[in-house]
């Protein structure tokens, strides 16, 4: 499986200030090319030094081995907060 995009991100609401929790969807295409799309609830806990720690769930069951794809899905999720895309979604959200 082949990790596409993870888009429809929404900020969920959290009592500690140092984790963003977020729900959002990722999308996955199989070696035939098939599409799939799959509910997820991540969260970036922010750390003074260093990449944050990353934390995926899948809301409901891929079917597939799950191991690497939280990897894959990881990895998806640091390069957008890197280039700022999930931080300008929440300012882009606070703003409306």
């Amino acid at each position: 499986m082949k990790v596409i995009d993870v888009d429809k991100i929404e900020e969920v609401e959290t009592q500690v200030h140092y984790i963003k929790s977020y729900n959002g969807s990722v999308i996955l295409m199989d070696r035939h090319s098939k599409i799939f799309r799959f509910n997820v609830n991540f969260s970036f806990e922010h750390r003074p030094i260093g990449d944050p720690i990353i934390k995926v769930n899948f809301l409901e069951h891929p079917h597939i081995p799950v191991i690497g794809l939280i990897s894959k899905v990881k990895d998806k999720l640091l390069e957008k907060s890197k280039n700022g895309v999930i931080t300008s979604m929440n300012k882009n959200k606070n703003k409306a």
